[in-house]
């Protein structure tokens, strides 16, 4: 993953007011976790959390469609895709799953179906499907499909992209928004085909969790709650889990130290990736333009030390009982480096005459 692929991301969802897009395997542990954080964004969203109950129920249809319909067969990569952003008063959800492409047809006119129908006219789909048809066990019948339309009051939204000569990724979106009817008059400013892009791109640069959101200090511990549930199914060495989820912290508790304040939000966004035996966390936020001279100076002399250097810079930083409340002395950032082999990469991008956006890039 590269260090640019932060603000590539950054720059696209930097109007959300929360984003969270992940790809990967999916389990019904996985899932939990994933709605878990969701429902923490939307309950810090006044206009979304009237919709926690549709919003939970929807995302959990979504995780069902992934686990039980997603194909997988050694010889072709099948993780699946979520993401969900809060964007302009609407609540999106976006899943995708691979299929085989014998399955289309059947998939596609049950979509038709469902999308051809008026709610009352689904209602009653719903009961004679859960009646009359035979559900296997993956869940068929398209049950699924129809109370997705149901609950969010409008046409599913889907498309198939071409994996190769056997397989195809179904992608399909859902809009959530208090007023339904206020719903319907909408045309989305993002479109599927923006999503899918997103997660063309995860899969290119082997990224497996992306977060955009408020990193104030409250904010932060949720969503570390639930990674650091999840990295044992990554790592079976417990060491290398600790030193990635120590490593995380320093850098989240970094954005929610120094970045640039809007309102009572201190955004901020992460990546976590794969680059061989390696994980890769890329972390940003904006920071103001007369910060920068400092962070740079900083961090060239952490970069310019050796491990033992690192280690005694360290050191003789902690046992400074003068350190500013605010972790100016950059303590964080040299615990980070003597955990790490390789430098700290770094970037400032700048964005206006009174902010930058400040990108670390870390391998651990």
């Amino acid at each position: 993953m590269d260090i640019n692929t932060t603000f590539w991301f950054f720059e696209r969802i930097q109007e959300d007011n929360l984003c969270m897009l992940y790809s990967g395997n999916f389990s019904d542990e996985i899932t939990n976790k994933l709605i878990e954080l969701s429902e923490y964004n939307i309950n810090n969203i006044d206009a979304l959390s009237k919709m926690k109950k549709k919003a939970s129920f929807l995302m959990a249809e979504c995780f069902q469609n992934i686990v039980r319909h997603g194909e997988k067969y050694k010889e072709v990569p099948s993780d699946g895709f979520f993401l969900t952003k809060n964007w302009g008063g609407v609540y999106y959800i976006t899943s995708g799953n691979l299929i085989e492409k014998q399955k289309i047809k059947n998939l596609k006119n049950q979509l038709e179906k469902v999308n051809s129908l008026s709610k009352e006219e689904l209602k009653i789909l719903y009961r004679e499907v859960l009646e009359n048809s035979e559900i296997s066990e993956k869940g068929g019948a398209g049950l699924g499909l129809i109370e997705m339309a149901r609950k969010s009051g409008q046409k599913l939204d889907y498309l198939f992209e071409n994996k190769n000569d056997n397989f195809s990724y179904f992608y399909n979106q859902i809009l959530l928004k208090s007023d339904i009817d206020e719903l319907n008059k909408i045309v989305s400013d993002f479109p599927l085909t923006d999503s899918i892009s997103y997660h063309k791109k995860m899969v290119e640069e082997n990224i497996m969790l992306i977060h955009k959101g408020d990193f104030s200090q409250d904010s932060i511990f949720p969503v570390l709650k639930i990674i650091e549930e999840n990295l044992h199914k990554e790592f079976k060495d417990s060491s290398q889990k600790k030193k990635i989820f120590h490593i995380l912290v320093e850098l989240l508790q970094n954005i929610s130290r120094h970045c640039y304040k809007i309102g009572d939000k201190k955004e901020g966004i992460f990546l976590i990736g794969n680059s061989d035996t390696n994980f890769v966390i890329n972390t940003g936020n904006l920071i103001e333009n007369k910060n920068i001279k400092k962070f740079k100076v900083l961090l060239d002399e952490i970069n310019s030390l050796n491990q033992k250097e690192k280690r005694n810079l360290y050191l003789s930083k902690l046992r400074d009982r003068n350190l500013p409340a605010n972790g100016g002395a950059g303590i964080g950032l040299i615990d980070i480096a003597r955990r790490i082999i390789s430098p700290l990469n770094y970037h400032f991008h700048p964005i206006d005459n009174q902010k930058s956006f400040f990108t670390i890039n870390v391998i651990a």
